[in-house]
């Protein structure tokens, strides 16, 4: 019974400590739940281990514990454990007000080197408070006295100090998730602590630079201040493409390509004339510089669908005598079945249609390319091969809204092969597409032959057309039937028909 009430206040200090230190625990973990901002796991253990020497040093002035260890155990156990409550303080304040507060919610940048340097200076605080509390000495006149042993520990950390203030100079201008270039290195920083800048490079390696070096180079920060930077594409083509149409096919290759700006807008200039080809630079601004490998190999595979569909050839650095024709483009398509399902060519004979059929131009668009665009002259005929499109119509402030969806064997352009109107609306791809295109040339022949058909298509056409508004409106039967008579007449000026119908 003796011992039992000896050990009592042992207990109560223990439990009492053990559930002070617990509710703070919680009340710490809980904030920084609800503020959806985790502590790494260090924190847990620092936090119990200082539990453990609070919990030692209260026990250890209650009896039967009372004398057992030395003044000096007591004084340096307690200093340790006074350093080590500074540091859990500052740790929390460091997350908390600088890493939570100040960088997440006010989105300030706080430099890593910087921060280092007022944790330490804070904690130098705490270190020279507590030996002059503890151990009754003023550590900052005992260091006075011994200047040269001072000197000798500066002399021997000076370079430590130089790579110190570099770092604090550099954060200035480089911050973590910067894409800084050094010469014929490259790459993301991942960190800057007090000697080096650490960078992943493209390969996925890490690269270690001494901030003394840097900040002594001539380095590039693509992501310093306005983050916009301008990619440049260069491409040759034939001498026998018009520069204009190279360079109207080159600007729309990059219009809708994911990670291109709209402003400043994409340009082309011709930049020389070569010994095969003539020479272009396509330039374009990104804001991500991260993705400019992405997307200038995403426009660089563009232009090659493009050249291929304009016939724009890109000249090998050699002389090479072509001995066949090199604008034969043309490939037959597999059978009759590609057009029993268009009213357009229903009519026609096996025959005619097996000229369609070898006319055919197979062309590919790559996922956000545009066929046609609305208001743009035209003259062709497209037939869904593969692949999805979608039709999109322009409202009068400029937005654009999907008001149909393009799918394999379905065809548009009719209206423009028969009688060259501008285009009504834009037909974007979906996805990687295939379209087969006819051109005006390739069917005035089959009209030549047989004028009648103009009066038979302009009745298909008069029925397939519909108004490309937001919603949709019925036409009244005498506006159908003028409809008609006009399509059809336009159909004979277009293609000079001089048999009247």
């Amino acid at each position: 019974m003796g011992i039992f009430q000896e050990l009592v206040p042992i207990l109560e200090t223990a439990g009492l400590t053990l559930a002070v230190s617990f509710g703070i625990y919680i009340a710490i973990r809980f904030f920084a739940y609800k503020r959806s901002f985790p502590l790494p796991h260090k924190f847990d253990f620092l936090w119990i281990v200082a539990t453990l020497l609070v919990l030692y040093l209260l026990c250890a002035v209650h009896p039967p514990l009372a004398g057992t260890a030395s003044p000096r155990i007591i004084s340096w156990t307690t200093f340790a454990t006074f350093l080590l409550i500074c540091y859990i303080g500052i740790f929390v304040l460091d997350q908390f007000f600088v890493e939570y507060f100040m960088v997440t919610v006010l989105k300030l940048y706080v430099a890593p080197p910087l921060r280092k340097a007022i944790v330490m200076f804070v904690f130098l605080i705490g270190v020279i408070v507590g030996m002059q509390k503890i151990f009754n000495m003023n550590p900052i006149a005992v260091y006075s006295s011994t200047g040269a042993i001072t000197l000798g520990i500066g002399l021997a950390l000076k370079d430590a100090f130089q790579m110190f203030f570099a770092g604090l100079a550099l954060s200035r201008v480089i911050r973590i998730g910067d894409w800084i270039n050094l010469g014929d290195k490259e790459g993301v920083v991942v960190d800057i602590n007090w000697a080096k800048t650490v960078l992943r490079t493209w390969e996925g390696t890490h690269l270690f630079i001494p901030n003394n070096d840097l900040q002594k180079g001539i380095f590039f920060n693509y992501s310093y201040g306005d983050p916009r930077q301008r990619c440049r594409l260069e491409i040759s083509a034939s001498y026998d493409v018009p520069p204009q149409k190279v360079k109207g096919v080159l600007q729309a290759c990059v219009v809708n390509v994911e990670g291109v700006l709209n402003a400043p807008h994409p340009e082309v200039l011709l930049t020389s004339y070569g010994e095969f080809s003539v020479h272009y630079a396509l330039t374009f601004w990104i804001s991500d510089y991260s993705r400019h490998r992405e997307i200038s190999s995403e426009a660089a595979t563009r232009i090659w669908y493009a050249f291929k569909r304009e016939n724009i050839e890109i000249p090998f650095p050699i002389r090479t005598v072509h001995m066949a024709e090199a604008k034969t483009e043309a490939k037959s398509v597999e059978s009759e079945s590609l057009l029993t399902g268009i009213d357009l060519f229903r009519m026609l004979s096996s025959e005619e249609k097996q000229m369609v059929l070898e006319r055919l131009l197979r062309q590919v668009y790559l996922k956000g390319e545009v066929a046609v665009r609305e208001g743009d002259p035209g003259s062709s005929f497209f037939i869904v091969h593969k692949g999805q499109f979608e039709v999109l119509k322009q409202a009068k402030d400029g937005s654009q809204s999907v008001i149909g969806n393009l799918g394999q064997g379905q065809f548009f352009g009719e209206l423009s092969l028969l009688t060259g109107e501008a285009r009504s609306a834009t037909v974007r791809a979906v996805t990687d597409s295939e379209l087969l295109r006819l051109d005006k040339a390739d069917f005035k022949g089959i009209l030549e032959k047989h004028p009648q058909l103009a009066e038979e298509f302009a009745n298909i056409v008069g029925s397939r057309q519909a108004v490309l508004v937001e919603h949709s409106v019925k036409q009244e039967a005498a506006s159908k039937n003028e409809n008609k008579n006009s399509i059809s007449s336009k159909i004979r000026d277009f293609f000079n028909l001089k048999v009247r119908i």
